[in-house]
């Protein structure tokens, strides 16, 4: 059968088409990608979950999806690099994003949006 796209999958295509045909606001992109990675990054059904565990890499994760500062496209890329890298989780990840997995740092993605400020 067809495998579901994976949620970095989804993000990607979304950020293709958000370079295309850009939002109004990056608050935006922000929000879309909370709701995508919603069930990976605050999963209801798991009991060893806990919101408050900042040792949990899903617990910065979600936290560093809302910082002002993430507010360009290339940075929402380095956080769906950031995703792969922290989760592991390689299948099916597009190439424009695993090119970037190795090097990511939540630093970088941040620093990111000031080179991008710059550019403007």
């Amino acid at each position: 059968g067809i495998k579901a796209k994976s949620a970095v999958e989804i993000a990607s295509q979304y950020l293709e088409m958000a370079e295309l045909y850009p939002p109004p606001s990056y608050l935006y992109i922000q929000k879309h990608l909370r709701w995508i990675f919603r069930s990976s990054l605050q999963p209801e059904n798991d009991p060893l979950f806990n919101a408050s565990d900042w040792k949990d890499w899903r617990v910065k994760m979600w936290s560093f999806l809302v910082r002002p500062y993430l507010r360009s496209v290339e940075q929402f890329r380095g956080f769906l690099a950031l995703y792969v890298q922290q989760s592991g989780d390689r299948d099916r990840v597009p190439d424009s994003i695993l090119r970037l997995v190795s090097d990511v740092t939540f630093g970088s993605v941040k620093k990111a949006g000031k080179r991008t400020a710059r550019e403007v």
